[in-house]
Formats: structure tokens, C-alpha cells, sequence
């Protein structure tokens, strides 16, 4: 019928499979053939690109940017001058508001922790509870005070002296002449031979008798050029020394005088006033304690200038009627000394003022260091009587 009612379409099947067909290309595994379509592109060459000037393309960016157009954007803000100087200025002013602020509290705060001690109010005393005393009168004896005696400040002249040990060894001698090795590059003998001028002495003997070791006699060592002589200008003793040391005063009296090596050892001469009537064993007792009178012997100089020397020819004291004169060898830390032959030289060499002796010939002493003939550098065992003067 024309307006019957149309009976519905009947839905699709949920089981009903779908077929997919695949293009005929692919049957029977055949590869398909791809077919590419060539575009030619036209280039017009008289049309211009667009290229943006500078000026517009800051237009183009600040319009595209992130924010353009919001006046209260953080990206608008932060790139506006004037914004960043007023916000600028206002933390300025926002920091300097605070830590005074800060300062004018802790002031405040120490102010008000100061303790207010209160006035104390003294009660008025009438006249009547004030007693009136008669002060007495005392009378202090007067007494003449004690004068303090003040000790006068030490000198260089109270400063002890010091003493080398007696337990002192020698430095390597390689031909045993008596020179050590050091004592034969300072004197220039030949440190290989104990008679480096062949003349029958060893050259420890005739350093020792003051004549030159190096040269024929009777060439005396003062004109080799090995030695000087010393003349103290204030006590005008004389001695010969080294030319090679240094020569140096302690005090600018010349009392103390140094005579050093560049090894650090040294020869020191003291002058040491005598109280009148002192004798020398007195003197001795006061100003080397620790040191014994039967460790010296009595010596002769080569100006026959009599003295006396340490058994170890290490320390030597020469005596007149006003002064002492002491000798004295100082080593550094090492347990052998290298100029004991030297320092022998120095007291064989002494005078006292007024000598005017002349050097004799070698002579053989059994303390001074034998010729060839015999033992060389010998030390005598022989004791002598104790000093006394």
C-alpha cells in the first residue's frame, strides 16, 4: 500500500565478517610497480622575494612574542625600561628602609637593658648624734732610709768563658805529618807527603816552629805569605793567624777578639784585667771553674814568651802583672776539631807588649811534633809542676 507502514530495515549481522579485497597488482606475489609522476615547478624569475628590513622585523617579533599587547605581561614588564628603574629604585630604597630600621631597634633594645641604678637618699645626720673627738697627736720618729745599692749591668767582660771539651778528636790526616787534610790545603803543603819541602822536618814541626813548610829554611813563616800578624790595637799583644780567616772584635775595646774559619770554628783571645796582688791560681779559680789546674802545662813561646797551654793544646793563658790573656779554640757540633796544629801555631806566635825576641832555629820538642827521623806529632806525657803566679 501506498502509506502502509514500512517495515524496518533488518540490521547488520554482529557475526557477519569483514572481506577485504586486495588490488589485483598483488596476486599470484607479484610486486607491485610504483609509477612516479614527474611535476615540473615553475620558477618565475621575475617575481622578487620578500625579504623584512630590520626595522620591521622587531615590529614582527614584538607583535608575535609571547604577552604583545598585555601591558601587565611579565615578558612586556621586564623588557620595559622605565618599569625596570622604578622597581629598581623601589628595592633600593626597600633595603636601605630595613637595616635602618634594624640598627634603630638594636639601639633601642641596648638603651632599654642598661640598668637604672636608683639615687639612694642619704638621710640628713643631725648635730647632736655627731661626737666630737679630740684627735690626738702622734708623734712618728723619723728615720734616715737605707740606700739600695743598684749592681751595675753585665758586661761582655762578666760573661763566662767557654771552655772546648777535652774529649775532642782530629779530623782525617792522610800522610800523618801532624797536619790535618784541612790544616794542608789551609798552609798549601802536599796533603800526600809529611815532608812537603823535603828539608828533613815534617811540616807539622815547622808550622809549629813558625817556618814555612813549603820553602827552604831559614825562611821563616811570617814571610811566606801564609800568615799575618795580628797586633791588638788597644793591648798591643801580637800573634800570627791565618791570612785566609776572618778577623773580628767583639767589643770596641778589643778585648774579646774572634779569628774564624769558614768551617765555623774559631780561635777566640780574651784580655781579662788582674785585681792587684792576684795571683794566677786565684785568678784561675774565679773564671774557669770547671777547668783543672793539673790539666796545664807550662810552655815556652817561640819569642820566649812563658805560659800555659791545656794538655789537648786546645786553650793557652799568658800572664803579666795586670792582665790575662786567654786562647781559646771553639768547634762547631762535630766531635773533631780540624786546626789543632793551627791553634798551636797561634800560641807559639804570642807576644806580650814590649817583646822584641827574635825566632830561633827549629828545635826539637817532644810536645811539638818530631822531624822525620822520629814519631810525628807526638804529645808529651810528661806532666809538669801545677802553675803559680
Amino acid at each position: 500500500m501506498l502509506f502502509a507502514k514500512k517495515s524496518p530495515a533488518a540490521a547488520p549481522s554482529e557475526t557477519a565478517i569483514a572481506v577485504s579485497t586486495i588490488p589485483l597488482d598483488f596476486y599470484g606475489g607479484a610486486n607491485p610497480v610504483v609509477k612516479f609522476k614527474t611535476v615540473e615547478k615553475e620558477v618565475d624569475l621575475g617575481k622578487k622575494s620578500m625579504v623584512l628590513s630590520p626595522t620591521d622585523k622587531k615590529l614582527l617579533d614584538k607583535s608575535t612574542a609571547s604577552g604583545s599587547g598585555q601591558a601587565l605581561h611579565p615578558t612586556t614588564l621586564f623588557s620595559n625600561r622605565k618599569f625596570l628603574l622604578i622597581g629598581g629604585g623601589v628595592l633600593f630604597f626597600a633595603v636601605v628602609a630595613g637595616a635602618s630600621w634594624y640598627y634603630w631597634r638594636q639601639a633601642v633594645n641596648e638603651q632599654k637593658s642598661r640598668a637604672i641604678v636608683p639615687a639612694v637618699e642619704t638621710q640628713p645626720v643631725s648635730e647632736s648624734t655627731v661626737p666630737t673627738t679630740t684627735p690626738e697627736e702622734t708623734i712618728t720618729p723619723t728615720s734616715t732610709p737605707e740606700e739600695v745599692i743598684i749592681p751595675p749591668p753585665l758586661s761582655l767582660l762578666d760573661a763566662p768563658l767557654s771552655f772546648p771539651s777535652t774529649l775532642l778528636g782530629d779530623t782525617p790526616d792522610l800522610d800523618r805529618d801532624g797536619l790535618s787534610d784541612a790544616e794542608d790545603l789551609l798552609f798549601k803543603t802536599d796533603p800526600g807527603t809529611p815532608d812537603s819541602d823535603r828539608d828533613g822536618y815534617s811540616d807539622s814541626h815547622e808550622i809549629y816552629n813558625l817556618f814555612n813548610p813549603i820553602g827552604e829554611e831559614p825562611m821563616r813563616l811570617a814571610d811566606s805569605g801564609l800568615v799575618k800578624e795580628f797586633v791588638n790595637p788597644t793591648f798591643n799583644y801580637k800573634l800570627y793567624y791565618p791570612a785566609s780567616w776572618a778577623v773580628g772584635n767583639v767589643d770596641e775595646n778589643y778585648r774579646d777578639m774572634l779569628f774564624s774559619t769558614i768551617t765555623g770554628e774559631n780561635i777566640e783571645v780574651r784580655v781579662f784585667d788582674k785585681e792587684p796582688n792576684q795571683s794566677f791560681n786565684d785568678w784561675f779559680g774565679i773564671w774557669a771553674p770547671a777547668e783543672q789546674l793539673a790539666d796545664l802545662i807550662e810552655f815556652t813561646t817561640a819569642f820566649k814568651e812563658k805560659g800555659w797551654r791545656r794538655n789537648d793544646y786546645l786553650v793557652y793563658y799568658f800572664v803579666d802583672e795586670a792582665r790575662v790573656y786567654v786562647m781559646l779554640y771553639h768547634t762547631t757540633d762535630s766531635p773533631a776539631i780540624n786546626y789543632r796544629t793551627a791553634i798551636k801555631m797561634f800560641g807559639r806566635s804570642f807576644r806580650l807588649p814590649g817583646n822584641s825576641a827574635v825566632i830561633t832555629n827549629p828545635v826539637v820538642e817532644s810536645n811539638a811534633g818530631n822531624p822525620i827521623s822520629g814519631a810525628t806529632s807526638a804529645t808529651s806525657t810528661t806532666s809538669s809542676p801545677t802553675p803559680s803566679l
